[in-house]
């Protein structure tokens, strides 16, 4: 049994029993890993249940046994977050970003720039200043690229429509199935010419920001096999919607 020492982030936790836990890890090294953790409940507890909350950065140091479930024999975080856990708004959206890619990373290989640009996104996420409103669109175009299905923007024109099946702007969509209205597509190529580092703020309303989601989401159900209902949407819309109001 080899030990592996990497850094990882928590994407699920489920109880098992009276005191354990199943969790899934992206991690660094070695790609999406399941491992159990045992007596995580227990008080004295060397690895405690509170590291495994959605998104949490953790190092660990983990013994793969020949089954599907390693262990980890050491757990810490790795970077602490500063204001997501206070604020109501950034905890929406990691509760969002998490379940989107619970869902979505279903390859278990390890992949570094993936790993990055997650750990990275978040840590930006934590230090912002000002309305995150824009954070998870841009966070979840940004992941298309990752995972190989990224909108080609390049014939992009005024007044075209957004196939999401075929992920292209076309003139015409009347042999599409799954197509965006021509607003809708300018603000989706608006979108992916930014990037989830910078601050920019999309010149949309909440209702239509909120439907900027909806299209995104459905692309996403589109690309990734198994993609159903978001339940942290209806969450993450109500926040958002509160956030614009005071901004």
């Amino acid at each position: 049994m080899n030990a592996d020492k990497t850094r990882a982030i928590v994407l699920k936790a489920i109880r098992y029993g009276d005191n354990s836990l199943i969790v899934k890890l992206l991690t660094e090294q070695n790609g999406l890993q399941s491992f159990m953790v045992k007596g995580a409940f227990n008080k004295n507890a060397r690895i405690r249940v509170a590291l495994f909350q959605p998104l949490t950065l953790l190092d660990i140091v983990a013994a793969n046994s020949r089954g599907e479930l390693g262990y980890l024999k050491e757990a810490g975080v790795e970077y602490s977050y500063q204001d997501i856990p206070n604020n109501i708004n950034k905890n929406a959206i990691v509760l969002f970003l998490c379940e989107m890619l619970a869902k979505s990373i279903q390859d278990s290989e390890t992949d570094l720039e993936l790993f990055a640009f997650i750990h990275d996104a978040l840590v930006h996420l934590d230090a912002m200043d000002g309305s995150c409103a824009d954070f998870p669109l841009k966070f979840a175009v940004k992941l298309s690229y990752f995972l190989g299905f990224s909108p080609n923007i390049s014939g992009f024109k005024t007044g075209f429509i957004f196939d999401l099946e075929d992920g292209c702007f076309r003139h015409d969509g009347s042999n599409a199935t799954y197509v965006v209205d021509p607003k809708q597509s300018e603000m989706l190529y608006n979108l992916c010419n930014h990037d989830v580092f910078d601050d920019y703020c999309l010149k949309i309303t909440t209702p239509e920001r909120r439907q900027l989601l909806e299209t995104v989401i459905s692309y996403y159900k589109l690309h990734v096999s198994g993609f159903n209902d978001m339940k942290s949407t209806d969450i993450l819309k109500a926040v958002l919607q509160s956030e614009s109001a005071t901004h």
